[in-house]
């Protein structure tokens, strides 16, 4: 019997493509960092290295499933530059501080339906998210939730660079599943990604449904695959 709905937050929830305002902010916010710390750099090196630094970061999430903090993010931008910085650095701390800020204030839009599947979703299953977090930390995407009135629908959110690990390594999904008090055979994942979402759910023994509301991605081993959140939920609940 299913019990339990997990889902993804990004592309799933919450529109995942970036905010050029919000991406501009944190560009400027790290530049001025630079500068507060005594690195006279140009503006146009800054770019290609602020560029760099999200390859960077997209290489430890695709190839390494890592969990990474925001600050690790920050710490091997400085690091190119030559600057070591303690991980109690001020400058570092208030950095992070605007990459999260500027979630909140320059705040992703929903997907079309994600408030109301999530309030039908709810009557019947306990919900988590299961998130791999970006530049912005798992707390500043809980606080989009509760600033946006839905956080109360999940029992837990999971965030990556909380567990240390991203999907589809297993340590995220068990964790989800812990603070579910479910096992895996009684719970169903929801995301938009084949090779984080689907295979990492299949693989620790749960089902898995993708959501191809953003985009479509081809070949499938989910049990379904839904085209918009209305569907998803007419699906779960019919």
């Amino acid at each position: 019997m299913l019990r339990a709905i997990t889902l993804d937050y990004w592309d799933t929830l919450y529109q995942g493509a970036s905010e050029p305002v919000r991406v501009e902010r944190r560009r400027e916010a790290l530049f001025g960092m630079v500068h507060e710390l005594g690195h006279a750099i140009g503006r146009e090196e800054f770019d290609r290295l602020y560029l760099a630094s999200s390859e960077e970061a997209m290489r430890w999430w695709r190839d390494e499933q890592r969990g990474y903090q925001t600050a690790e993010r920050i710490h091997w931008l400085l690091q190119q530059l030559g600057i070591e910085r303690p991980d109690d650095c001020a400058h570092v701390a208030a950095a992070v501080e605007t990459v999260d800020r500027t979630l909140l204030e320059l705040p992703p839009p929903f997907l079309d339906g994600a408030r109301e599947l999530l309030e039908r979703l709810s009557r019947r299953y306990a919900l988590a998210i299961i998130s791999d977090t970006g530049f912005a930390s798992g707390r500043a995407q809980d606080l989009v939730l509760r600033q946006d009135g839905i956080r109360g629908y999940f029992t837990a959110t999971v965030y990556s660079m909380d567990v240390g690990h991203a999907k589809p390594r297993p340590e995220i999904f068990h964790t989800a599943l812990g603070a579910l008090g479910v096992e895996p055979h009684e719970a169903l994942h929801v995301g938009d990604i084949e090779r984080t979402d689907v295979a990492g759910a299949l693989a620790v023994g749960m089902r898995a449904v993708r959501l191809d509301a953003v985009r479509d991605s081809g070949e499938t081993r989910a049990e379904r695959v839904a085209r918009s959140l209305g569907e998803l939920g007419d699906y779960l609940l019919g």
